[in-house]
C-alpha cells in the first residue's frame, strides 16, 4: 500500500496531515517561508517532529504538499483522455472558474505574495512553485489543446503558446488587484461570469474550421 492509500485509511493520520498543513499554512503567511521553523508548525499543530517528517520529510515537503494541494484542486477533473469528447467550452469553462476560486482565495493569495517575496532569495522556492502550481497547469492546458487539434476539434499550431495565452486571458487583473489590495476578492457570481467570457473569446481563435 502506498503513502497516500495508507492516510487515506488512517483518519487520524490524515487528520494529523491536515493539521501540519493547516499550520504551516498560517505560519509562513505570518512569518514567511525562512523565518517558519519547524518548531513553530509543530506547536501550531499539536503533532510531533516524527510524524511531521515521517509524512512530509521536512518544511519544503510541507510547502510541496500545500502547492500540490491546490494544483490538484484546480485539476481534480482533469484528464485529457477521459474529457476528449467533451465540448471544450464545458472544460475550459470548469478549469476556469476552478483556477480563478483557487488563485483568488485569501491563503493561495498569501502564498503568492510569500513567493513574491522570497522567491528572490530562495530561487529553488520559486521554482518549485512554479513547477507544482503555474507550470503544471500550463503543460496539462497544453496537453489537451493538443489533443483537440489532433481530434480535429481545435485549432491549435502551438499549444503551449496558446496555453499561455488562455492563462493570461483567463486571470485578467484579478489576481494583480486582489495581491496589491487594490479590490475585494471576487465572488462566484463574478468568477462564473468572467472565466465563460474569457473561454469564448479565446475559443473565437482557436475553434477548427468546418466545411
Amino acid at each position: 500500500m502506498n503513502e497516500t492509500a495508507t492516510i487515506v485509511t488512517r483518519p487520524r493520520l490524515a487528520a494529523r496531515r491536515r493539521a501540519f498543513m493547516e499550520a504551516a499554512m498560517a505560519a509562513f503567511l505570518e512569518k514567511g517561508y525562512a523565518n517558519t521553523t519547524l518548531d513553530d508548525i509543530i506547536a501550531r499543530s499539536g503533532g510531533s517532529r516524527q510524524t511531521l517528517y515521517a509524512l512530509f520529510g521536512g518544511k519544503q515537503g510541507l510547502f510541496e504538499a500545500l502547492i500540490a494541494e491546490r494544483s490538484d484542486r484546480i485539476f481534480a477533473e482533469f484528464d485529457a483522455e477521459r474529457l476528449r469528447d467533451a465540448r471544450p467550452d464545458d472544460v475550459l469553462v470548469g478549469v476556469g472558474i476552478r483556477y480563478l476560486e483557487t488563485v483568488t482565495s485569501p491563503d493561495v493569495i498569501g502564498v503568492y505574495r510569500l513567493i513574491l517575496a522570497e522567491g528572490q532569495f530562495i530561487k529553488e522556492l520559486a521554482e518549485r512553485f512554479w513547477e507544482m502550481g503555474p507550470g503544471h497547469a500550463r503543460a496539462l492546458l497544453a496537453d489537451y489543446f493538443a489533443q483537440q487539434t489532433r481530434r480535429g476539434t481545435l485549432n491549435v499550431p502551438d499549444p503551449e503558446q496558446a496555453a499561455r495565452q488562455f492563462w493570461g486571458m483567463l486571470m485578467g487583473t484579478f489576481q494583480m488587484e486582489c495581491l496589491l489590495g487594490l479590490r475585494e476578492l471576487p465572488g462566484p457570481e463574478e468568477i462564473d461570469a468572467y472565466a465563460r467570457s474569457a473561454v469564448a473569446r479565446f475559443l473565437d481563435g482557436c475553434r477548427a474550421a468546418r466545411e
